[in-house]
Protein backbone atom coordinates (compact mmCIF):
# COMPACT_ATOMS: atom_id res chain seq x y z
CA UNK A 1 0.00 0.00 0.00
CA UNK A 2 1.23 3.08 -1.08
CA UNK A 3 -0.49 6.90 -0.45
CA UNK A 4 -1.83 7.06 -3.53
CA UNK A 5 -3.79 3.58 -3.11
CA UNK A 6 -7.12 3.61 -2.89
CA UNK A 7 -9.61 1.63 -0.72
CA UNK A 8 -10.97 -0.26 -3.84
CA UNK A 9 -7.79 -1.06 -5.21
CA UNK A 10 -6.39 -2.88 -1.73
CA UNK A 11 -9.54 -4.88 -1.17
CA UNK A 12 -9.03 -5.97 -4.90
CA UNK A 13 -5.50 -6.79 -4.06
CA UNK A 14 -5.82 -8.51 -0.88
CA UNK A 15 -8.70 -10.98 -2.44
CA UNK A 16 -6.37 -11.63 -5.16
CA UNK A 17 -3.19 -12.52 -3.05
CA UNK A 18 -5.59 -14.73 -0.99
CA UNK A 19 -7.42 -16.23 -4.18
CA UNK A 20 -10.87 -15.14 -3.12
CA UNK A 21 -11.86 -13.32 -6.21
CA UNK A 22 -11.45 -15.19 -8.98
CA UNK A 23 -13.72 -12.78 -11.14
CA UNK A 24 -13.61 -8.98 -11.82
CA UNK A 25 -16.82 -8.40 -9.45
CA UNK A 26 -16.40 -10.06 -6.87
CA UNK A 27 -14.25 -7.46 -5.24
CA UNK A 28 -17.84 -5.33 -5.11
CA UNK A 29 -18.77 -7.43 -2.60
CA UNK A 30 -16.12 -6.32 0.02
CA UNK A 31 -15.59 -2.80 1.45
CA UNK A 32 -12.76 -2.25 3.34
CA UNK A 33 -13.50 -0.64 7.04
CA UNK A 34 -11.59 1.47 9.60
CA UNK A 35 -12.37 -0.34 12.47
CA UNK A 36 -11.33 1.37 16.27
CA UNK A 37 -11.09 -0.94 18.94
CA UNK A 38 -8.94 -2.04 21.76
CA UNK A 39 -8.14 -5.30 22.97
CA UNK A 40 -9.21 -7.22 26.30
CA UNK A 41 -12.43 -9.02 25.49
CA UNK A 42 -13.12 -12.24 26.26
CA UNK A 43 -9.70 -14.35 25.79
CA UNK A 44 -8.10 -10.95 24.69
CA UNK A 45 -10.18 -10.44 21.63
CA UNK A 46 -10.70 -7.15 19.93
CA UNK A 47 -13.32 -5.07 21.43
CA UNK A 48 -14.63 -3.02 18.56
CA UNK A 49 -15.95 0.15 19.52
CA UNK A 50 -16.22 1.90 15.89
CA UNK A 51 -16.65 0.75 12.56
CA UNK A 52 -16.76 2.83 9.66
CA UNK A 53 -16.96 1.63 6.35
CA UNK A 54 -14.26 3.63 4.15
CA UNK A 55 -15.12 5.06 0.66
CA UNK A 56 -13.68 3.24 -2.38
CA UNK A 57 -11.54 6.25 -3.94
CA UNK A 58 -10.21 7.28 -0.74
CA UNK A 59 -7.02 6.62 0.31
CA UNK A 60 -6.29 4.93 3.68
CA UNK A 61 -2.64 5.37 4.59
CA UNK A 62 -3.63 9.10 3.85
CA UNK A 63 -6.22 8.55 6.23
CA UNK A 64 -4.90 6.89 8.83
CA UNK A 65 -2.74 10.25 8.69
CA UNK A 66 -4.93 12.54 9.43
CA UNK A 67 -6.59 11.10 12.43
CA UNK A 68 -5.71 8.89 15.25
CA UNK A 69 -7.81 7.26 17.92
CA UNK A 70 -8.62 8.43 21.54
CA UNK A 71 -5.99 7.21 23.76
CA UNK A 72 -6.31 3.43 25.08
CA UNK A 73 -7.66 2.64 21.57
CA UNK A 74 -6.09 1.43 18.08
CA UNK A 75 -7.15 1.63 14.56
CA UNK A 76 -6.96 -1.56 12.02
CA UNK A 77 -8.44 -1.94 8.96
CA UNK A 78 -10.82 -5.04 7.97
CA UNK A 79 -12.26 -6.11 4.61
CA UNK A 80 -15.89 -7.19 5.68
CA UNK A 81 -18.77 -7.83 2.95
CA UNK A 82 -20.35 -5.33 2.20
CA UNK A 83 -23.76 -6.49 2.92
CA UNK A 84 -22.93 -7.23 6.51
CA UNK A 85 -21.58 -3.82 6.61
CA UNK A 86 -24.78 -2.39 5.38
CA UNK A 87 -27.09 -4.67 8.56
CA UNK A 88 -24.80 -3.26 10.74
CA UNK A 89 -24.70 0.35 9.60
CA UNK A 90 -28.88 -0.41 10.07
CA UNK A 91 -28.30 -2.36 13.35
CA UNK A 92 -30.49 -5.24 11.92
CA UNK A 93 -28.15 -8.24 12.00
CA UNK A 94 -28.87 -10.02 14.97
CA UNK A 95 -25.34 -12.43 14.56
CA UNK A 96 -23.39 -8.59 15.40
CA UNK A 97 -25.94 -7.58 18.22
CA UNK A 98 -22.21 -6.68 20.30
CA UNK A 99 -20.89 -4.56 17.37
CA UNK A 100 -21.40 -1.21 17.06
CA UNK A 101 -23.45 0.65 14.83
CA UNK A 102 -21.33 2.25 12.15
CA UNK A 103 -19.75 5.92 12.78
CA UNK A 104 -19.98 9.15 10.64
CA UNK A 105 -16.44 9.74 9.40
CA UNK A 106 -14.13 11.36 11.77
CA UNK A 107 -13.42 14.71 11.42
CA UNK A 108 -9.79 15.40 10.57
CA UNK A 109 -7.62 17.29 12.85
CA UNK A 110 -6.68 20.88 11.03
CA UNK A 111 -3.51 21.86 11.01
CA UNK A 112 -2.86 25.13 12.87
CA UNK A 113 0.26 27.09 11.66
CA UNK A 114 1.44 29.90 14.41
CA UNK A 115 1.65 32.74 13.45
CA UNK A 116 3.56 35.39 15.03
CA UNK A 117 1.43 38.70 15.58
CA UNK A 118 3.29 41.72 14.26
CA UNK A 119 2.72 44.99 16.67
Amino acid sequence: ATPRSTARQLVREALERYGLAPEEGTSGEYVLCDVVGRPGGPGGAWQVEHLRPVGDAERPLVLQDVWKPKSGCSRRFEIRRRQEVERVCEGEDAETAGEPRACPPPRPRRCHRWRRRVG
